[in-house]
């Protein structure tokens, strides 16, 4: 019975095989020419598609020339191409000649949407940024973060660090979570757990930032944060192409405040001592300054240290590609390599990238591709902060002696003070170095069985492998207090893994338009890092490559985290007649991190748009050229904690008997919380998008409201409990706010263009709920770390500085007290909040502040005129506090510390309202609200890049036997205004840190193309 069936189902099997094989070797050759209808030129990189069957597609070469094969019983055929109106055509038996009309395409420049999936950006109903390849390499960097800051709405990103090798700070649509990351989701090449800054900027094509619900959610969890999909290049049809991009330049120029020198640093040193009654005239300058100082000072030694551990280094770029194929056969091959000599000595930067992408029409309805980039870094840095050890040492000295050796005690008879260039001494003395190798692969069949039908299968996976190893000698300044010798090195890997399957349904039915779309989804991560050290090291030229030559005080750990996620998802898109617009999508995701019974959860999301334009009533409303109006709303979820956070274990510690180690086993210090549960995040986007004047006005406004419940945060527990902190859901927060993307041709003539993009927003967060309806004041730091209700979630919690106490103001001064002390003027004026005449920090700390800007704005502007191209382009933030280091450097001793010269200190003769009297024998933590001082108004405006470029004329290039060459010089980060004059000759988008400044760069490049 059963071998009966089998026969029979086996017949039935051949019989489809054999039919389907007879089908398919009907395939209809296609051969044509696409021309430019204005010019009859040929058009070069046209795409032909046959519709229905997005398989079947090619690009036409550089005689205009295009060959299509297809098994289609009616053959539409579909020609798009950038600048040129789309058109449609039915082939009859003659040969093909298609003539495109110029137009504009921005409404039907295709927007990549998640999964491979594309739209054209009429077609949208999310909010959706794009950034084009032109706009991602303009600044001189290979950080493509950095070279994309300021140009998307909604996406607030700012370097963290000068340091070489150093990444950025990104937040989509503000911050909602507190303990779980903050960072979008990045997609590339359609694989998860890649590094953007890895990636070569001019090897991509384009960068998609998802950022409403309704566009995130097919990403469910993952995306709650925004996500971010970059695109590479691919391959085309036709004749190889070859191309060179590189730049050579300066990078340098730093902006860092110069510490007092000269009469500057006498005169503060001297206030000092005069208000104790310790100086009334340099006679008294033999009391106050060491022998050594003295004979510095009779010499006239003063030193610069800042400008002493700065130089200006080389930054270079240097990218060939080749990319080509047949019709059926299409590759891209690029090899790239970065190199950035630091502002420091011994500091510097070589990354090397190649990147490989393959794509085979395997027949008329199967497609497979392949893309592979491996990635590998050798990153040089100081460990010990070099800027604010010379911002800080005393300017006194000799750094050099006669011979030219450094000078390791400047200032003599005085051991204490290292010089802060003793590490200059070379990489015996002080070595920091990692290197990292990631490969990155993923593999995918594409299957158009039949029209309207696609099913994609990808596997692909990130593998990183990195090591970072430290020395430092006994003279350095890492072990300036410790005084012996350290080494450690540390070695991790990650391995990512990623298999997607993505069924995907088109159909038209009259003017009904339908798109239906099923996936699954795996991910798994696992993490291995091993660290060992010791310090008493023999021989330094071993550095860390012989750990088991530290005698004294060996360390050894090691550590393994693993993730797994599973999820399914559904997105249906509908459109009638083009002008009403609905997508509806559902995920299901399930996360390892959190506890059973918490593991899943469901995600929704909904969107609708309608474009007025294309209504009746609308005809004769010629300035609109486009008008759609967009809504969604959706929820998001975050797992928000670490791996493992939901758990407790025991961890091991060591125990001394006498001579004899023992093993002691303990609870770890968190605590675990089995109840976690999802943060989730509501959201609801309405937006416009408005194009005048055959769109040279293009316009795009979106306001959202997002509604976060149970924020997780990792809580402090009272010592008594035996543990310290655990996981609990503790809150809710919301974020509304405006994002506007406008562009505009200005001028668009046939010799002159001016083109303007601005970007615009303004987020406004709170959090509106926490555990028990009051503040959350952090123990150890409560000035930056507290949560406070009705305020962003990154804010500041202090005294308010009002000023300094003058002279007129003594008998007020002194009738308000801080613990049991007077204030006097000369005194930090602070705020009594409940006037009750003490200052207490119970009563009279607030909210002073938030890292959170109120609004921030990207505008660039594009002058051509016949070859040449010059683009400037500004960015500001406004109305966000940082913590700046330097402006809490203040000394009120006037010796041991420096600080800048610029300080404005209030004297009887100065009544400054910056900075307090100075004091003698007084540090500045015995300053009464001496932490205000460090938090001030970071807002600023930055002309971040200006390039200037000539491009070459067609004639000459042909004589060339050249496609394009255009030469340009850079600059970056070329001058900064801060609005708080405290922010004086420092870049505040570093964000206060007095560590690492931002540099500038000035690189002269050039484009090639053969």
């Amino acid at each position: 019975m059963h071998l009966t069936r089998s026969k029979q189902f086996l017949g039935t099997l051949l019989i489809f095989l054999l039919a389907a094989t007879t089908a398919f070797s009907q395939a209809r050759e296609l051969n044509g020419t696409v021309v430019d209808e204005g010019t009859g030129q040929p058009l070069r990189g046209v795409t032909v598609t046959v519709k229905g069957y997005p398989a079947s597609s090619v690009v036409t070469d550089s005689s205009g020339s295009f060959h299509l094969r297809t098994t289609a019983a009616k053959v539409v055929l579909q020609f798009s191409y950038i600048g040129f109106e789309s058109t449609e055509f039915r082939p009859g038996g003659g040969p093909i000649r298609i003539g495109l009309k110029k137009g504009d395409k921005s409404m039907d420049e295709v927007v990549v949407i998640g999964y491979g999936q594309t739209v054209k950006k009429r077609d949208l109903t999310g909010a959706i940024s794009v950034v084009k390849a032109a706009d991602i390499v303009r600044s001189p960097t290979n950080d493509p973060l950095e070279a994309i800051e300021g140009m998307i709405p909604g996406a607030d990103i700012t370097k963290v660090s000068g340091k070489e090798g150093s990444g950025d700070s990104i937040h989509i649509r503000g911050t909602r979570t507190i303990s779980g990351s903050t960072g979008p989701l990045y997609i590339i090449d359609g694989i998860q757990g890649g590094n953007i800054n890895n990636l070569n900027p001019n090897d991509i094509e384009s960068i998609e930032v998802l950022k409403d619900a309704s566009s995130t959610a097919i990403y469910g969890s993952q995306g709650a944060n925004g996500v971010i999909i970059v695109t590479t290049k691919k391959g085309t049809s036709g004749k190889a192409k070859v191309a060179y991009n590189g730049y050579m330049g300066t990078n340098g120029f730093v902006q860092y405040p110069h510490p007092r020198e000269g009469q500057s640093y006498l005169w503060l040193r001297r206030q000092a001592y005069s208000a104790v009654g310790l100086w009334n005239s340099p006679a008294d300058d033999a009391k106050i300054f060491t022998a050594g100082e003295q004979t510095a000072i009779a010499a006239n030694q003063w030193v610069d240290w800042p400008k002493l551990v700065t130089q200006n280094g080389l930054r270079q770029s240097h990218s060939v590609s080749v990319s080509g194929g047949s019709d059926k056969s299409k590759a891209y091959l690029s090899a790239g390599y970065y190199g950035d000599n630091g502002m420091i000595k011994f500091n510097n930067l070589k990354q090397y990238n190649l990147l490989l992408n393959l794509e085979q029409d395997i027949s008329p309805w199967i497609k497979a591709g392949v893309q592979a980039a491996l990635v590998y870094s050798n990153i040089n840095t100081r460990s010990a902060d070099p800027y604010t050890l010379a911002s800080n040492a005393t300017p006194l000295g000799t750094p050099y002696d006669s011979t030219g050796h450094l000078v390791v005690y400047p200032i003599a008879g005085n051991s204490g003070l290292m010089s802060p260039l003793s590490d200059d001494r070379g990489p015996l003395i002080a070595t920091n170095n990692s290197i990292a190798t990631q490969t990155t692969i993923n593999a995918h069949l594409d299957l158009n069985p039949i029209k309207g039908l696609n099913f994609v299968s990808r596997f692909g996976g990130n593998f990183y492998s990195g090591r970072s190893g430290q020395y430092f000698d006994s003279s350095s300044l890492e072990e300036i207090n410790n005084k012996y010798s350290f080494a450690s090195a540390t070695t991790n890997s990650t391995r990512f893994y990623e298999w997607d399957n993505v069924l995907t349904y088109n159909r038209q039915i009259g003017d009904h338009s339908f798109t239906v779309t099923g996936l699954t989804t795996y991910t798994q991560s696992v993490k291995e890092t091993y660290t060992a050290g010791g310090t008493g090291l023999l021989y330094s030229s071993q550095l860390f490559y012989n750990l088991n030559g530290a005698p004294n005080n060996r360390f050894i750990s090691s550590g393994y985290i693993q993730t797994n996620n599973m999820s399914y998802a559904g997105r249906v898109n509908y459109s009638y007649k083009g002008k009403y617009l609905l997508e509806v999508t559902d995920r299901y995701d399930g996360a390892s991190i959190l506890s059973a019974g918490h593991k899943n959860y469901n995600f929704p999301s909904a969107a609708a748009a309608w474009r007025i334009s294309d209504e009746k009533f609308m005809e004769n409303v010629n300035p609109v050229s486009n008008l759609k109006l967009r809504f969604s709303y959706g929820i998001a979820g975050n797992s928000g904690i670490p791996a493992y956070g939901t758990q407790s274990y025991l961890v091991v510690q060591t125990m001394g008997f006498e001579n004899t180690n023992a093993p002691a086993y303990i609870f770890n210090t968190s605590i675990g919380n089995q109840s976690l549960s999802w943060e989730l995040s509501k959201t609801a986007n309405l937006g416009i998008d408005l194009g005048l004047y055959k769109n040279r006005v293009d316009l795009s406004v979106d306001l959202y409201n997002t509604n976060t419940d149970n924020i997780l945060l990792n809580r402090s527990l009272p010592p008594s409990l035996g543990v310290a902190t655990t996981f609990q859901n503790v809150g809710a927060s919301q974020n509304r706010g405006i994002e506007v993307g406008l562009n505009t041709r200005n001028i668009d003539g046939h010799n002159f263009k001016w083109l303007t993009t601005i970007s615009f927003m303004s987020n406004k967060e709170k959090i509106t709920k926490l555990i028990n309806g009051t503040n959350i004041i952090d123990g150890s730091n409560p000035e930056a770390n507290s949560l406070l209700l009705g305020h962003p979630i990154h804010s500041y919690y202090n005294y308010v500085k009002q000023g300094i106490w003058q002279t007129a103001e003594a008998a007020k001064a002194g009738s308000l007290v801080f613990g049991t002390t007077p204030f006097t003027p000369g005194q930090i004026k602070l705020a009594d909040l409940n006037h009750d005449g003490k200052i207490s920090p119970d009563s009279d700390r607030t909210y002073i502040g938030s890292q959170v800007p109120k609004w921030s704005l990207g505008f660039q502007n594009t002058f051509i005129y016949k070859n040449f191209d010059l683009t400037v382009y500004v960015i500001v933030r406004w109305g966000q506090m940082i913590q700046d280091a330097i402006t809490g450097n203040y000394n009120p001793a006037g010796q041991g510390n420096n600080s800048p010269q610029y300080f404005n200190y209030w004297t009887p003769g100065n009544p400054s309202n910056d900075y307090p009297a100075p004091k003698a024998n007084e540090s500045i933590s015995s300053v009464p609200g001496y932490t205000t001082l460090q938090y001030i108004d970071g807002s600023y405006a930055k002309l971040k890049t200006a390039t200037l470029g000539y491009t070459l004329p067609p004639g000459l290039l042909k004589k060339a036997f050249m496609s394009n060459l255009r030469a340009y010089v850079t600059c970056n980060n070329i001058f900064v205004k801060a609005k708080s004059h405290l922010i004086k000759d420092y870049d505040p988008e570093r964000g206060g840190a007095g560590d690492s400044p931002l540099s500038r760069q000035l690189v002269v490049g050039l484009n090639v193309g053969f």
